[in-house]
């Protein structure tokens, strides 16, 4: 393995400390803005469990299986990672250790670490494309010369000519590439691609890469006192309402709107998931996009937009999304536009960190009564109605345990 480093990484992980003047270009961060996976399968290792944050004992050489790659051994324990566009760097950030490569930031959740105080460097982010789909050279990834690649091969195959030489001459000079795709359920509809893990499963396959299992038990820890929270607030499954999650940006005025399954394994929509949300187009997942006449055919509760709560201000939500479902002809016969239940949660790039704000942000948004008002940016969520400790979340990063 290649051990030219770069980025900070070390075994204190990233300071929670407050950020004075972070640079964030994540998208259009709102400046206002200051439910349960199954259970996690344990990673395969060679050597006995170590903790990263307390142990003495070197814990190498471990193997490490995440799926669909074959399993790896570690010789020693890898230090700097690269992404793509997706929730890994977020994985990476919930366990203390910041980027090293990525496609891109212009989409990245970084309004989230802004809002904890949480410090991300860009400058200290190699750029491994000219975009998110494109762009693509194998000289940026020898530069960027990451320990290991959280990246799927089949993520790159669709925007590179790459085969196996291709991917044997970057792990040879770098790291291995043990990515797994996060996004998508396996549906009929969304065959290609579907992911093996749960957000949490996945998170535990990357804090044993990193030996940092004792942060992911913290995790899930937290993640567990927030669902508890939620479960107990439910209501009778028979009486949760219904929801159209749409995803790629909700355009009202075109009437074409893409239909995102709500499934144990869709990543980005499972704030939906685990506020006991019911999928209107249950057992009917569309094969490509839809109009009103299917949306009205089904007629949901709830509309939602996938990734808004990321990617939009509360004033550009209601600017390029409420308001146009109000003024269509069609949208204003829509239940959901109506009753004003349209609504919007985090997606494509929702890792343990995104998660926690968003599953906040749709149950309160779907359950004023019981969670409290949603105040329509994550910023303006009063401290005493806060569904989840800030402060114990940045001890957990911190390695604070």
């Amino acid at each position: 393995m290649a051990r030219r480093r770069q980025i900070l990484a070390g075994s204190a992980g990233l300071l929670a400390t407050a950020l004075a003047g972070c640079t964030s270009s994540g998208g259009s961060a709102d400046t206002t803005e200051t439910a349960t996976d199954e259970p996690t399968a344990t990673a395969t290792e060679t050597s006995a469990s170590t903790e990263e944050d307390s142990a003495s004992d070197d814990p190498t050489p471990y193997t490490v299986h995440i799926e669909p790659n074959d399993p790896y051994t570690f010789e020693e324990v890898p230090e700097t990672y690269g992404v793509v566009s997706g929730p890994m760097l977020d994985v990476g950030m919930a366990l203390g250790i910041h980027p090293t490569a990525t496609t891109g930031l212009e989409r990245a959740p970084l309004k989230f670490y802004d809002l904890l105080g949480l410090d991300f460097d860009e400058s200290r982010v190699a750029k491994l494309a000219s975009g998110a789909e494109s762009g693509y050279d194998k000289e940026n990834f020898y530069a960027a010369d990451a320990d290991v690649w959280l990246i799927p091969k089949s993520t790159l195959n669709r925007f590179t000519g790459w085969d196996d030489s291709d991917y044997q001459d970057i792990v040879s000079q770098t790291g291995p590439f043990l990515g797994t795709p996060l996004r998508f359920a396996p549906t009929a509809a969304v065959s290609s691609d579907p992911n093996p893990y749960t957000l949490y499963e996945a998170f535990e396959k990357v804090a044993t890469v990193f030996q940092r299992q004792e942060r992911f038990r913290a995790w899930q820890s937290l993640h567990d006192d927030l669902m508890a929270t939620i479960e107990d607030g439910l209501p009778p499954e028979d009486e949760r309402p219904t929801v159209a999650a749409i995803w790629r940006g909700v355009s009202p005025d075109s009437g074409r709107f893409r239909i995102a399954p709500l499934h144990r394994l869709g990543n980005n929509t499972k704030s939906y998931y685990r506020v006991g949300m019911r999928d209107a187009f249950e057992g009917q997942y569309p094969g490509g996009p839809v109009g009103y006449e299917e949306l009205l055919r089904v007629d949901p509760d709830y509309i939602g937009a996938v990734g808004a709560l990321t990617s939009s201000t509360h004033e550009e939500f209601v600017s390029n999304v409420v308001e146009p479902f109000e003024n269509n002809p069609n949208g204003q016969q829509l239940s959901a536009v109506q009753n004003g239940n349209v609504v919007r949660s985090a997606g494509q790039y929702m890792g343990p960190i995104v998660d926690m704000f968003s599953t906040e942000a749709v149950a309160k948004q779907v359950y004023p009564d019981t969670f409290g008002e949603w105040p329509g940016s994550v910023g303006d969520v009063p401290e005493g109605e806060q569904l989840f400790d800030r402060e114990r979340l940045l001890d957990v990063v911190a390695g604070d345990l």
